[in-house]
């Protein structure tokens, strides 16, 4: 069966809506992902119907967040799926695509979750093996903590943790990284990937060296920081915990837990 992609305008000026009809596929993503993406670019706000759409990949299902991440995320880019059958809903919650692009039963339902914050938001940047490197991780901090409404200590503290994390990749691992931020509402990540799979440990303190304090300074910070390691590397992540808004309070003490986990929890540096 032949994907297509058929655009329909809604009464509502400022939403598009996307249906796509067939088989989706890693070959067809590209293609799905450009429109989404050009949709995306000319309005900000998309809603697409999967009622046509079968997915016999459920890898195949990644091209929706990545078409969100690359036109910005949420809130400039907004992004609702709806009109699934029951073994698309399944796979879709299955590889966790709800989380960061909500999904709806139908069209009205799907429009008034454009105006609200999914459950998870999430932004990347890949940066180089350049001194540079670490500014561009903390503007990509600066930026989220701003469109995402997170309070400035938050902001302040995670700036810290992307700086010194983005500056042992450039000077230790000696390899490009990647910067993720990820906010659920209670938690705000920051995870920072490089591409050296040697280990890495806090060296001793030495008092009197203007420099070597930084994964001391992280731990102090995030008291549970962990590692995910791959074969290529590894990434490590810290979690804040961020308060209700409505409660205030300055304690953004490291969160072990949250009330939703987010994937790539690993192992922690204690533990190792």
């Amino acid at each position: 069966m032949q994907q297509e992609v058929v655009v329909e305008v809604p009464d509502d000026p400022d939403c598009v809506v996307l249906q796509f009809r067939g088989r989706l596929s890693l070959r067809s993503n590209t293609r799905i992902r450009e429109s989404i993406a050009k949709s995306l670019g000319d309005t900000g706000r998309v809603l697409i119907d999967l009622s046509h759409l079968h997915c016999p990949q459920t890898s195949s299902l990644s091209v929706f967040p990545a078409a969100l991440a690359a036109a910005g995320g949420w809130p400039s880019a907004r992004l609702v799926l709806f009109g699934a059958d029951a073994t698309l809903r399944s796979a879709l919650a299955a590889v966790r695509i709800t989380e960061t692009v909500p999904l709806a039963a139908d069209f009205a339902s799907a429009r008034a979750l454009l105006d609200r914050r999914p459950s998870v938001v999430r932004r990347h940047r890949d940066l180089p093996m350049h001194p540079s490197a670490a500014a561009g991780g903390r503007i990509l901090v600066r930026d989220a903590c701003t469109a995402w409404s997170l309070p400035q200590d938050v902001s302040e503290t995670a700036e810290l943790v992307a700086n010194e994390l983005v500056g042992n990749a450039v000077e230790h691992a000696q390899t490009s990284s990647r910067v993720t931020v990820t906010y659920t509402g209670a938690v705000f990540r920051v995870a920072v990937r490089d591409y050296c799979p040697i280990s890495i440990r806090p060296r001793p303190i030495d008092i009197g060296a203007r420099r070597g304090r930084g994964l001391h300074l992280v731990a102090t910070l995030a008291q549970t920081w962990c590692v995910d390691r791959h074969p290529d590397g590894k990434t490590i992540w810290v979690n804040l915990a961020v308060d209700p808004p409505e409660l205030g309070g300055h304690d953004r003490r490291i969160a072990t837990q949250t009330d939703q986990p987010l994937p790539g929890d690993g192992v922690r540096l204690g533990d190792q």
